[in-house]
């Protein structure tokens, strides 16, 4: 008797256990983890509107040759967040390219090439948030 009550709760896991393993593999594919299906990119890009001018003011002020004037182009918060002085070399160039301002609720961003004396091009996008005193550079992120 006993071994008939083993021999049927092992042939009862047995069937659970291929039955679990058919089902399982009969499930489509998920996405990884971040949600995206595999071969998508990342984030896919629409081209924005013009640039404000006192928007690409800011930008190129972020590449002065004053600190003072660097540091007066970004939001506040963003300025105490950082280690004083200069921000960026002198000689760095920031070309904002065109139509690609996108802007909602007091936020905007736009992409650029930053370039630093010496080192290669990077392609940027800078964020902004509209202040009082007009917009300020709240973020620049290397894209890649």
């Amino acid at each position: 008797m006993r071994k008939t009550l083993l021999f049927l709760g092992l042939t009862l896991v047995a069937a659970f256990g291929i039955g679990y393993l058919a089902l399982r593999d009969d499930q489509p594919p998920r996405p990884p983890d971040n949600g995206k299906p595999p071969g998508a990119p990342s984030l896919p890009y629409k081209s924005g509107g013009p640039l404000p001018a006192q928007a690409a003011d800011i930008a190129q002020d972020l590449a002065s040759s004053d600190a003072a004037t660097q540091r007066a182009a970004l939001t506040p918060e963003l300025d105490h967040a950082l280690e004083a002085g200069r921000l960026l070399p002198e000689g760095t160039r920031i070309d904002l390219s065109e139509d690609s301002w996108h802007e909602a609720n007091g936020y905007a961003n736009a992409q650029a090439t930053l370039t630093k004396p010496g080192k290669p091009a990077q392609h940027v996008l800078m964020g902004f948030a509209k202040r009082s005193t007009g917009w300020r550079i709240t973020v620049v992120e290397v894209l890649k």
